[in-house]
């Protein structure tokens, strides 16, 4: 990564990659590749998101003709038709088929995601609701260059591509936990923690330094309301699903809920086999969690997300 970046011989960048937790990711690299703008990528990362979420919605084994809303999100692409357009043409779904794409939610997305899958499953209570995250990271990932900021190495360092799907239903037979309540919070004076810089020449996702901190700062008081509404404590939760955005975000949320580390264990071993790969990384955590940790009937979960904003995402789970 280093070398293929013109990052090599640098002692900053080789702390960072040495302490960020990543052990092995996907990434887009070749010379082509990394030559290339953001804008001549633009086909190619398209045409990268649209195979990575054929083969996730194919791994569901779903029935197209029961689908009747179709979501699906990247922090950044410039597809039209978007990418579930091509799910509902491929899959032929229902013509009367809703489909909806959400870009620049980023990390944070998969909440409302869920919620509003959550909305659209009221709207038409026998049909099944399908969410599709895919990214592609390497699409803003560029090569070194004299007087680059700090933080684009620190992305350089973390940022994985991956895609994950999931099938929402109504049907108390289902496999998987029930939503039972979600919410979203976004903290004052933050939005210039994250953010995609980007030029003719040269782009890269800017993670403030501050951002760990600011998200562990407001979490502890906006955990504890969510739960007290829905008439829970912290010793209620059994699993607790934490976005593997990066070393310091996994500590700070760890710190800030009084979490131990085999509470976030799913999340250490997501970073360190992914990457942050924004928008699908906490349904990485969330597959593992329940493929590991079989959680039984009556357990709870909490999801817990951090994204551009800086916007927390909350989402209750009930086995």
């Amino acid at each position: 990564m280093l070398e293929r970046l013109g990052l090599s011989g640098d002692d900053f960048a080789q702390g960072i990659f040495e302490r960020c937790g990543v052990r092995q990711r996907h990434l887009e690299l070749s010379p082509e590749f990394l030559a290339s703008t953001l804008q001549g990528r633009a086909a190619q990362i398209e045409a990268e998101l649209m195979r990575r979420s054929l083969a996730a919605v194919d791994a569901l084994g779903m029935d197209p003709a029961r689908v009747g809303t179709v979501f699906s999100a990247s922090l950044y692409s410039l597809g039209c038709p978007t990418i579930a357009h091509n799910l509902v043409n491929r899959y032929q779904m229902d013509p009367t088929t809703d489909k909806y794409h959400l870009t620049g939610v980023g990390c944070a997305s998969a909440v409302p995601l869920m919620r509003l899958a959550s909305q659209a499953m009221r709207e038409q209570p026998d049909r099944q609701t399908l969410v599709v995250a895919a990214e592609s990271m390497s699409g803003i990932l560029m090569p070194s260059a004299p007087g680059d900021p700090k933080a684009k190495v620190v992305g350089s360092a973390i940022f994985g591509d991956g895609c994950a799907a999931a099938l929402l239903s109504n049907d108390p037979r289902a496999d998987g936990p029930a939503i039972v309540a979600s919410q979203v919070h976004q903290a004052a004076d933050s939005l210039g923690a994250v953010a995609l810089e980007f030029s003719e020449e040269d782009s890269y996702l800017h993670l403030a330094r501050e951002l760990p901190e600011l998200a562990g700062a407001c979490l502890p008081g906006v955990v504890e309301r969510f739960l007290q509404r829905n008439g829970l404590q912290h010793s209620d939760i059994a699993h607790w699903i934490v976005h593997p955005g990066g070393r310091r975000i996994i500590e700070n949320i760890q710190t800030a809920l009084d979490l131990s580390r085999e509470d976030v264990a799913t999340s250490w071993d997501a970073l360190a086999d992914h990457g942050n790969i924004g928008t699908p990384s906490i349904f990485y955590v969330l597959k593992d969690t329940i493929e590991r940790n079989s959680p039984q009937p009556g357990e709870r979960g909490l999801v817990v997300t951090i994204g551009p904003g800086v916007t927390v995402g909350l989402m209750l789970l009930a086995w």
